[in-house]
């Protein structure tokens, strides 16, 4: 493998959590419909609606949009709008966790990675954590 290369991870997704979201999705979608049903056009209507329209592509950008993407000797963690970039010669280690503190991770089968000197530690779930940690010491080893 190039160092070069470009490795994209996705998140893996426990089906639980694909459902209690979705079924978010559903009810807020019902909370957009109910005030223009009950009051027509408002200047509330309206805002509630820009509010639960957010909410929906937040919680779905999260959900569809997590990923660990390994560049050269950085990772590059994406959740929803959050960004945090790791240098992967800085790590100091990696362990499976199953931690449900909140973190850029779809799953509850994670990885924390303590890294820098102050050992800042971030959860994430690659689908394939075997690949990952692969590409991760062979970016560490190169």
């Amino acid at each position: 493998m190039a160092n070069r290369e470009t490795l994209t991870f996705p998140s893996k997704r426990d089906t639980w959590l694909v459902a209690v979201i979705w079924a978010a999705v559903v009810a807020m979608g019902f909370g957009i419909a109910a005030p223009w049903t009950a009051r027509g056009f408002s200047v509330l209507s309206v805002l509630l609606t820009l509010l639960l329209v957010g909410g929906i592509a937040l919680m779905l950008s999260t959900l569809y949009g997590t990923r660990y993407v390994i560049d050269g000797q950085r990772i590059a963690i994406s959740a929803g709008p959050l960004r945090w970039r790791i240098d992967i010669g800085t790590i100091a280690s990696i362990r499976p966790t199953n931690d449900p503190t909140s973190a850029p991770a779809c799953s509850l089968d994670r990885l924390e990675i303590a890294w820098g000197d102050a050992y800042d530690t971030i959860m994430v779930s690659p689908a394939d954590k075997v690949a990952f940690l692969e590409a991760v010491a062979a970016r560490d080893a190169g």
